[in-house]
């Protein structure tokens, strides 16, 4: 059954919801999952329990099939797989993985019936929901002769995939598998003369890197079309979802390491003196700006930054975000084509400043290219609001 008329506005109210800050972030709260696709999807059709969605691409030769399979209809995430592609003249290696501590499958797959022009090819994977809602099947997929090109593109949908609260602050399942938890290794960083303790992932940098250069590809799909800004701040907000998952236990150590003095420092808002604490500290890291190119984004990964690698207004910023929101801090951070430069953003109610206006909420802007310049300090000749654009991230 098509989706009804009813069904369909009730559905665009949802995404609405989300549009101000997530162009293309699709929420079904009926399932508990939400999908960031790259923009520029529509939804084509679906079932009216929204158990089953289309999805195609107005760019793109790109087409998304979700379905939620009930939880009584198979026993496994491979065996959900291998169903979905026993109804739609699929076919795959199917391999599992660990992901958001529940067994998932993930495969390269091949599709070929009488809805599609010819062969086509992709990726899909199978997310076992919470409270036994039953499976989720996603297959992103393009005719043959195109699928190498869109590959990049195509794996992207796959980690935009979010089941829990949790897992918007986690990296994402095509990332879990190609990259999984290894050993860690010991990390000392120096904030504020102090000497603090951490542990990183030992191959954190090698994967933050793959889905930088993922996501940068798809960004650059982008670059001269009406969707430009809401591609590039995607290209972050996906980097960030990635990077958060990497500094859960950093952000944790920073905490416990710096609360105390903060309390002294600012009893009402300690939080405030963490984050300028953390501001000063990147203000004194080592600068550089990589070249740009079509395939390489000028973005240092946030593991080699925290191992003392050169690092740029963009990822600075990104790092100071994702630490801060790990401890309950509302921050996002702000990007600027017109000034080629990326700032800090962080809400604190009692303090003044230079701040840029998001949804209701002031946020006081951070620099964290140039020293000794404090929350709410903001260089005169970048104070046009809407030169600005802000990366907001998964709440």
């Amino acid at each position: 059954m098509c989706m009804t008329r009813v069904k369909i506005a009730v559905f665009s109210i949802i995404i609405s919801f989300f549009s101000v800050a997530f162009a293309d972030v699709f929420p079904v709260p009926e399932y508990g999952y939400v999908i960031d696709f790259p923009e520029g999807f529509s939804l084509e059709d679906g079932t009216e329990d929204l158990s089953m969605l289309l999805f195609k691409h107005t760019m793109l030769p790109v087409q998304v099939l979700v379905k939620v399979w009930g939880a009584d209809s198979y026993s496994s995430a491979d065996a959900a797989l291998r169903g979905t592609f026993s109804k739609v003249g699929g076919n795959g290696d199917v391999a599992f993985l660990q992901w958001r501590n529940r067994m998932c499958a993930v495969a390269k797959m091949t599709l070929q019936n009488a809805a599609l022009e010819g062969e086509h090819g992709g990726w899909s994977c199978v997310i076992p929901l919470a409270e036994k809602k039953g499976w989720l099947t996603v297959l992103a997929y393009a005719p043959s002769k195109v699928v190498y090109d869109c590959e990049q593109f195509l794996l992207s949908i796959l980690d935009a995939v979010m089941t829990d609260r949790g897992s918007y602050k986690d990296c994402g399942i095509v990332t879990s598998y190609a990259y999984p938890a290894g050993v860690k290794k010991e990390l000392t960083l120096n904030i504020g003369g102090k000497k603090i303790k951490t542990q990183i992932g030992g191959d954190d940098d090698v994967a933050a890197q793959f889905v930088i250069d993922r996501e940068w590809a798809v960004f650059t799909l982008f670059v001269d079309t009406p969707f430009a800004i809401e591609a590039w701040q995607r290209f972050y907000r996906m980097v960030a979802r990635d990077s958060m998952g990497r500094t859960k236990k950093i952000a944790f150590d920073i905490q416990n390491a710096l609360l105390a003095d903060a309390q002294k420092t600012d009893a009402v808002q300690p939080y405030a003196a963490i984050a300028q604490e953390l501001l000063h500290w990147t203000q004194g890291f080592k600068y550089d700006r990589a070249s740009q190119t079509v395939d390489k984004a000028d973005f240092a990964p946030l593991p080699l930054v925290l191992e003392g690698g050169s690092s740029d207004c963009d990822s600075r910023s990104m790092l100071l975000a994702v630490l801060l929101r790990h401890m309950g801090v509302d921050a996002c951070m702000f990007i600027s084509a017109e000034y080629s430069h990326a700032m800090l953003g962080v809400a604190f109610s009692e303090k003044q400043g230079q701040t840029i206006h998001v949804d209701g909420i002031e946020y006081l802007v951070g620099e964290t290219t140039a020293k000794n310049l404090t929350l709410g300090m903001m260089d005169a000749s970048m104070q046009d609001r809407d030169k600005w654009y802000p990366v907001m991230f998964y709440d």
